[in-house]
């Protein structure tokens, strides 16, 4: 071989093996700022609690894969699970009181719970958690997503996770694909609840207070209703429940003897509740959901001693659970 061939021979490895690096240090910074790019948490440390329902068979795979999108997280699991049909507020007071022993060592919370008892949960967590200064999130067990955005908001307040977005917890309802807040839009960083000015203080729910839930139907009866401290009552779309003057003497003895009757809508709308209604006793409940008509009334009476006060707060917007004017 002569030296002409020879140096050409290595003038084109020197090229091979330049191109070569060249490649390797341009895919190194392109990995880096894609990265860099997709680099979201802004949380440090989520804590998770499973307190039933099932987490996704492929969360794993599915987290490995979004780990640049996902902060640590810790996850305790309830053993044995709380069945929807059997919660209560006692299980509410505990899943409260777990976020509150972990307040300070971590940044987010995700509660991971069946479907089912998600509405009554949120809007329960959302008035028990006073001054709520992190964001306490609930899913069904979609938990790689639900988070992403865990580790993505500092939102201040109970969320429910539902198809990678996030509705306010004493807004939800359960839609035909997932969560819905059919009163309220989806949750962006100019319609969350503000930061707190006051320190987080808990109020838990007094467990001995009862409250019903009553649709009304064409042969509602109330006489029969007795040891009860309040009710919600879901009137017809339009306001309005019988048009008999028995039932409207029924609603003024109960609240006479001091039940506490909220009135809410059956389509979780707005409505102009029949004035009759509310010369007896019964307390508008605007566009709340029947679920955060529920757990406004449990904090209420399990936290002010004057019944009497009640009406007025009902009208107090504490949690962003009604529209106001």
């Amino acid at each position: 071989m002569t030296f002409p061939e020879l140096n050409e021979k290595v003038i084109i490895v020197l090229m091979i093996m330049l191109t070569l690096i060249s490649l390797t240090i341009s895919t190194y910074l392109a990995i880096n700022q894609t990265e860099t790019r997709i680099k979201t948490c802004i949380n440090k440390k989520i804590y998770v609690i499973q307190t039933g329902g099932t987490i996704e068979e492929n969360f794993n795979e599915l987290s490995s894969g979004l780990r640049s999108k996902i902060a640590d997280y810790d996850i305790i699991a309830y053993n044995p699970p709380i069945e929807a049909s059997n919660m209560t507020s006692q299980d509410w007071n505990q899943i409260s009181s777990d976020i509150v022993d972990k307040y300070n060592d971590y940044d987010a919370f995700v509660i991971v719970s069946p479907p089912d008892a998600i509405p009554y949960m949120a809007s329960s967590l959302a008035f028990i958690l006073e001054n709520l200064g992190k964001p306490v999130i609930i899913s069904s067990g979609d938990l790689s997503s639900t988070l992403v955005l865990a580790s993505s908001t500092k939102s201040p307040e109970v969320m429910v996770s539902s198809n990678g977005k996030l509705i306010r917890g004493c807004r939800s309802v359960i839609g035909s694909d997932g969560f819905v807040s059919p009163n309220y839009p989806v949750l962006n960083k100019n319609n969350v609840l503000t930061l707190p000015s006051e320190d987080f203080s808990p109020k838990y729910f007094n467990t001995k207070n009862k409250i019903v839930v009553i649709k009304v139907h064409p042969e509602l009866d109330l006489k029969n209703i007795n040891e009860v401290d309040g009710i919600v009552l879901e009137l017809w779309g339009e306001g309005t429940g019988s048009q008999s003057p028995k039932f409207f003497n029924d609603i003024g003895t109960l609240a006479k003897n001091g039940v506490v009757i909220v009135a809410v809508s059956q389509r979780q709308d707005d409505y102009e509740i029949d004035i009759r209604l509310v010369e007896a006793g019964v307390l508008p409940g605007y566009d709340m959901t029947t679920a955060a008509a529920y757990a406004k009334l449990l904090f209420l009476l399990g936290n002010v001693e004057d019944k009497k006060l009640i009406g007025q707060l009902m009208d107090v917007n504490f949690r962003g659970e009604m529209t106001t004017e």
